[in-house]
């Protein structure tokens, strides 16, 4: 009978023990779920929207579907078919005296995007009329691990980007994972990437860089990004501000992925053409505002 009272009270004693160190146990690290990410021919696909919205509500959205390829070093290459929507109160603006051109100009088009080995080609029926017949595609020089396939400033494929944006933000249990939100400054972000987006670069050298990126992310239950949404003020031109919201849904985590370059005999290099077909006009007149009087 002792020996079993004895070997009661192990258990026991081992069960209080143990307690302690299950209740230690936290969520799962994104940015270590993303490195596991990081095998050839494996990536993520993307379905992205951002709007941009001028001080008097008028805005424009660009949606984004891509693939984004990753190889143990990270992101390697993207594809990605754009879509620019211009809203109606903007559209009337932007029209004013050449508003029959730019409704038949097919800006609005899906415009189709690579970046792979060192290039990025861009496909788009304003090229049609600017490229050598029988080119469909435009060639111009571009860094790997620029990402076509997303508009976000924070570079949610950069392991040390997502540590220094996630910071000392606490998990929220959500239902099939966790929530985080927070800030996180342009200076934090150039001073942890290895390849800053040109916002990133132009508000640390001509801007504020402290000037903060509100963000909430969205983990799946093993710490992999399922959703990113940031909020930024940053600029349309130099004298016209814009706030810039970007919704980016991440799926397919480790799928199958391959970016491969346009056949070669459908390229034309981007010297090739006379124009460039996607010079916007410049909405001054969103600053002006309207008299109360």
């Amino acid at each position: 009978m002792k020996r079993w009272a004895a070997l009661l009270g192990a258990l026991l004693a081992a069960s209080v023990a143990a307690a302690p160190a299950a209740a230690q146990v936290g969520p799962p690290d994104p940015v270590q779920a993303l490195k596991r990410q990081f095998r050839l021919e494996r990536g993520v696909h993307i379905a992205e929207v951002t709007r941009i919205l001028f001080e008097d509500e008028r805005s424009l959205r660009f949606r984004v579907n891509g693939r984004v390829q990753l190889g143990p070093s990270g992101r390697a290459a993207s594809d990605a078919t754009m879509r620019l929507v211009i809203d109606p109160p903007l559209r009337k603006l932007l029209e004013g005296k050449d508003g029959e051109e730019l409704r038949g100009a097919g800006i609005e088009d899906p415009q189709e995007m690579i970046v792979v080995g060192g290039h990025r080609y861009t496909s788009h029926p304003l090229y049609a009329g600017l490229l050598p017949s029988g080119k469909t595609w435009v060639r111009a020089g571009y860094r790997d691990t620029d990402n076509v396939a997303s508009l976000q400033t924070i570079d949610a494929f950069e392991p040390a980007v997502l540590k220094a944006m996630l910071g000392r933000a606490k998990a929220k249990p959500v239902s099939g994972g966790f929530f985080y939100q927070g800030t996180v400054g342009y200076g934090q972000l150039a001073k942890s990437s290895k390849n800053p987006s040109a916002v990133v670069l132009r508000e640390t050298l001509f801007g504020d860089s402290g000037q903060k990126i509100a963000w909430r992310l969205w983990t799946d239950g093993t710490g992999l990004p399922t959703r990113l949404m940031t909020t930024e003020a940053t600029w349309w031109d130099s004298s016209t501000p814009v706030t810039h919201r970007t919704d980016t849904r991440y799926s397919e985590w480790g799928s199958h992925v391959v970016v491969l370059a346009p056949p070669a005999d459908q390229v034309a290099d981007e010297t090739e053409l006379s124009s460039d077909p996607f010079d916007l006009p410049e909405p001054k007149e969103l600053l002006i505002r309207p008299s109360t009087s």
